[in-house]
């Protein structure tokens, strides 16, 4: 079967069109999927990025992702339409994306932030706790000035934790 593609690839004649329409809906799904993402799933972006930035474990991943989540909020329905239409999809609806987008994780995106943001307060509650426990520890500065980075830290996140909580109200 992959040979077929190959050679059909290769030699340029057109596929069979039961391969192409397969290739098609496959393709249609991750362009719903994607645009599913860059309307609803930046919040997830940007939520997980600053998760990773109050654990400390890589600011430079927290970052990316933050950065990832913006750009989608700006550029990436635009540019998802426009691939679409490039790969003769047509445009992709709000519908259509909503089902790939259930079909694909099997919840929405209000409960999929709502099981982020439990998780979030947990990493917040645990960064404020664990960073007071190493900032009243006495025995070196090296360990209260990483209680104080985890205090500021798991601090800078709970005001846009507060945020999305309000945001699915709104």
């Amino acid at each position: 079967m992959d040979d077929i593609i190959f050679w059909s690839l290769l030699i340029q004649i057109p596929l069979p069109n039961e391969q192409l329409q397969s290739w098609l809906d496959t393709i249609g799904f991750i362009f719903n999927v994607l645009y599913a993402l860059s309307i609803r799933g930046y919040f997830i972006l940007i939520l997980v990025g600053l998760m990773v930035f109050v654990s400390s474990l890589s600011d430079s991943l927290a970052k990316i992702l933050v950065a990832i989540g913006v750009a989608l909020y700006f550029v990436g329905p635009y540019l998802i339409n426009l691939l679409a239409g490039f790969a003769g999809l047509g445009d992709i609806t709000l519908e259509t994306a909503t089902q790939a987008w259930l079909a694909l994780f099997g919840m929405n995106d209000a409960e999929m932030i709502s099981l982020l943001l439990f998780f979030a307060e947990i990493l917040v509650a645990v960064g404020i706790l664990g960073g007071a426990i190493l900032y009243f520890t006495p025995s070196s500065k090296e360990l209260r000035s990483r209680g104080q980075s985890l205090i500021v830290r798991s601090l800078m996140l709970a005001p846009i934790i507060v945020f999305f909580h309000v945001s699915l109200w709104l």
